[in-house]
């Protein structure tokens, strides 16, 4: 859904609102950036390679991460003992056993992705808000897990998800409220405590 202007301005760096938690390729093969590495470590790396791109997969077709939220609890603890078995791998830089371990995490995603369907599941939405405040173009996200997709397909939008929105109005609202008690009373200072103000009552 587009609602709004057409931002003309040059595209801005979007942050990534979301990072996935899975075991992600290091590209330890560059020499330039970890010449010291040693042979099991690359080999461990590029074993990651196929997991890493399904995984890619399933976050842009469900939202970062929710695949293991769309599932019984029973298929999302299988994964996530694959996933740890995984990562125990990594650590002891065994390629063979990376690879092994990754083939299972990658039968996990697709039984995970099969599951998911037959439930009826929601994939993740890709509805955008666009709003223009003076010239500026804004895109909300209804769905800050689907911010790759959108990216892709609205590169000019300078992307925020629903509770970046909800922040600022706290943030507004309560300068509004210190502007106005200023306005009251001048004189007036404002301080910040974690203790409670707990003084005895004079009559």
């Amino acid at each position: 859904m587009d609602i709004g202007g057409v931002n003309k301005k040059k595209p801005r760096k979007v942050k990534k609102a979301q990072q996935s938690r899975r075991p992600v390729r290091q590209k330890k093969s560059d020499r330039l950036l970890h010449g010291d590495k040693q042979p099991d470590q690359i080999m461990s790396d590029f074993a990651l390679a196929p997991l890493d791109r399904l995984a890619l997969d399933m976050d842009r077709k469900w939202g970062i991460d929710m695949l293991p939220e769309l599932v019984s609890p029973e298929t999302a603890v299988k994964y996530g003992s694959a996933m740890s078995k995984l990562n125990a791998a990594i650590r002891e830089n065994d390629p063979a056993m990376v690879r092994e371990r990754a083939e299972i995490c990658m039968r996990g995603l697709v039984a995970m992705d099969k599951e998911a369907e037959a439930s009826g599941a929601q994939r993740a939405s890709t509805d955008v808000w666009e709003v223009d405040v003076d010239g500026e173009v804004y895109g909300i996200m209804r769905d800050g897990r689907s911010w790759q997709t959108v990216k892709e397909q609205r590169p000019d939008l300078e992307l925020v998800t629903l509770r970046e929105v909800g922040i600022a109005l706290q943030y507004w609202h309560q300068n509004r409220m210190v502007k106005s008690v200023k306005e009251t009373f001048p004189d007036a200072d404002f301080i910040t405590t974690n203790k409670s103000l707990d003084d005895e009552i004079p009559f």
